[in-house]
């Protein structure tokens, strides 16, 4: 980032007075501690400057100066300290500043086609779309969605996805649709009822057009299937943004979708903490702000300086600058100990809130469930403590212990006392839930480290079993037997 000084000193008599007039040039999201220590540096040069000026008269002064763009996420300080100087190498322009690094970046990115599809048009997925919509020169944005229900609402409804936040409601129509129909070879001869004229061409034909930039936002357990729809237009050189909750989704994909390492798209991962829900179908509430975090995952992770593929670089770059995602990107190492920040704190929340049938904040002040969350929180800090990708990071003792953990989930449910867990409202819907790649996650990663996480198993199960008997009762799960007995959604 770089901002352009103009500066107007007026000298009086003992001492110059200084009148500053800063015009900023941001062409990068300011973030506040550098900025903050920039500013204390110009007003060190506006000092320098005015004492060595004996005229009486108007003086103006222009330069540039370059403020480094840091992250301080964790611990809220930087590295060298809050001492403000103007040595050689604080201000020295000839250093490439993070603009030129931007321009560099931006250059790599402009050959790469513009349009973002979304697969998943739910809450995140809408809220995504809508987001990138309301820029002020928006990349085209297509929602691919998976079955025809979902396209004829879209046309029922007029073809716009709607917002409301705080009561104002903001309609997009700028967004276009697909149905994103499995490959023909594999798909089963389904009897089509009569469609709507507009649905003729989205259902004629299978799509072809290559994907470049791919954002997945579907339920964890429906990645698979809904990859395998898209995956023979998605190359090496395309980019997927995986935003869903759980882990071990990579793990899945990778086996069933691209087994090839060399055939696989290069792959990023988000975590968002918007209060997002679907009041009916593309009309979302935007119910609590919160943040966006992105990485780019490198395809080896043993290089030094691994290379991105263009696509991966202009779809972090266009999720940044839309306001209203707060979207920050992360350092793959600093990101992982994000995830599984929040995966610890939905393997409290989630199962407990659905086994209770409560609100997150019921679960505070309540001694029976502190005991729970505290045998709960032993079991997942010794298994996060435990996993060698994080071995050798510094803190990890004292981030993942059972106390800060608790006082994080006691802060998350505080903050989101009048929400329902998305695990309580996929059983009370009879829906399949999530489970298996949050608690189930933290269960098979600690038996690869040698921990049996008897209670979290056992908490894991009940919500399968509670997850089976709501959908029986509701009439939209049929139990199957399959290997790891999941049940299959009879319509979605």
């Amino acid at each position: 980032m770089q901002l352009k000084i103009q500066c107007f000193l007026l000298p009086t008599s003992p001492s110059p007075l200084h009148l500053l007039s800063l015009k900023f040039n941001l062409s990068l999201c300011a973030i506040q501690r550098p900025l903050c220590r920039a500013g204390a540096r110009v007003i060190h040069l506006f000092q320098k400057r005015a004492t060595a000026s004996e005229s009486r008269s108007w003086k103006t002064s222009s330069f540039l100066i370059s403020v480094p763009q840091r992250q301080y996420w964790w611990s809220g300080q930087s590295n060298d300290g809050d001492k403000v100087g103007d040595t050689k190498e604080d201000l020295d322009l000839e250093k490439p500043s993070p603009l030129v690094l931007y321009r560099r970046a931006q250059s790599r990115t402009s050959n790469v086609p513009r349009r973002i599809y979304i697969l998943g048009a739910g809450s995140i997925g809408g809220f995504v779309a809508h987001s990138l919509a309301g820029l002020p020169q928006p990349p085209p944005i297509t929602l691919l969605l998976s079955n025809r229900s979902s396209l004829k609402s879209w046309y029922d409804q007029g073809g716009l996805l709607r917002l409301s936040t705080k009561g104002l409601l903001d309609s997009r129509s700028e967004i276009d649709v697909e149905y994103a129909r499995r490959p023909v070879s594999a798909e089963e001869p389904q009897a089509v009822d009569a469609e709507p004229d507009a649905l003729a061409g989205s259902l004629s034909e299978q799509k072809k057009d290559i994907i470049h930039n791919l954002i997945v936002s579907v339920k964890a357990f429906n990645t698979v299937d809904a990859l395998r729809r898209v995956a023979h237009r998605l190359t090496p050189q395309s980019s997927i943004l995986f935003i869903q909750n759980g882990m071990g989704i990579i793990e899945e994909v990778n086996e069933a979708v691209f087994p090839d390492p060399a055939n696989r798209p290069q792959y990023m991962l988000g975590v968002i903490s918007h209060g997002v829900y679907e009041t009916r179908r593309f009309h979302l509430v935007h119910g609590g702000h919160g943040t966006t975090a992105l990485a780019i995952l490198p395809r080896n992770f043993g290089d030094i300086k691994p290379e991105f593929e263009p696509s991966a670089l202009y779809l972090l770059r266009t999720m940044t600058r839309t306001p209203v995602l707060a979207a920050v990107g992360f350092a793959p190492t600093d990101f992982l100990q994000l995830q599984i920040e929040k995966l610890a704190v939905n393997a409290i929340i989630n199962p407990l809130t659905a086994l209770v049938g409560c609100l997150n904040g019921d679960l505070l002040h309540r001694p029976s469930i502190s005991r729970v969350i505290r045998l709960l929180l032993a079991e997942i800090s010794l298994v996060i403590k435990s996993l060698p990708e994080l071995q050798g990071v510094p803190n990890i003792k004292v981030r993942f212990g059972i106390k800060r953990l608790e006082a994080q989930v006691i802060g998350i449910a505080q903050k989101t006392a009048a929400n329902k867990s998305s695990t309580l409202q996929d059983i009370s819907r009879g829906r399949l839930t999530e489970i298996e790649y949050i608690t189930g996650y933290l269960v098979r990663r600690g038996e690869e480290v040698g921990i049996q996480c008897v209670l979290n198993y056992m908490l894991q199960h009940m919500i399968k079993a509670k997850e089976r008997l709501e959908g029986e009762r509701q009439g939209y799960l049929l139990p199957l037997e399959s290997r790891d007995e999941r049940l299959v959604a009879r319509k979605s």
